[in-house]
């Protein structure tokens, strides 16, 4: 599962009003930032969370695609988005933070399971499918939702 930084609540859907299901934005800029590096690893199928500015995390997406869009008028630089549609939702928002540490989760642009600076897109591969989700009325593992 990828985890993406929108701790600035970036609107999407008035940015990209062109576009549906977009879940999250990268520009070329940030997509070459090395502590970015994640942002190629994403496919179709994937799992993404993206997490606001509460540092919470509600909703599971399954990724669609990443489009090309250009460059965007009042935006900065060539941009690109990551569809998705949700998959799953947790129970009630969970704290960023708190969740990763009660999964033992590592990886290096997060120190002690915060974000670091700059940095956008984290790869956290298997390290959460025992993770419980909401699928309508049933519960399962992010392990079962892939």
């Amino acid at each position: 599962m990828f985890i993406l930084n929108n701790i600035h609540d970036r609107k999407y859907k008035k940015v990209f009003s062109n576009y549906e299901n977009v879940i999250f934005d990268l520009s070329l800029t940030q997509i070459n930032n090395a502590n970015n590096v994640d942002w190629g690893n994403i496919k179709e199928g994937d799992l993404a969370c993206v997490v606001t500015s509460s540092r919470k995390v509600s909703t599971i997406y399954k990724v669609l695609d990443i489009v090309h869009c250009g460059e965007i008028e009042g935006e900065d630089g060539d941009l690109y988005v990551l569809r998705g549609e949700v998959a799953a939702k947790f129970e009630s928002q969970l704290d960023m933070t708190r969740l990763l540490n009660k999964f033992d989760v590592v990886h290096p642009k997060l120190p002690a399971n915060k974000f670091s600076i700059g940095f956008n897109v984290a790869n956290l591969e298997h390290q959460l499918d025992l993770l419980q989700v909401q699928v309508g009325q049933v519960k399962v593992s992010l392990s079962e939702l892939k």
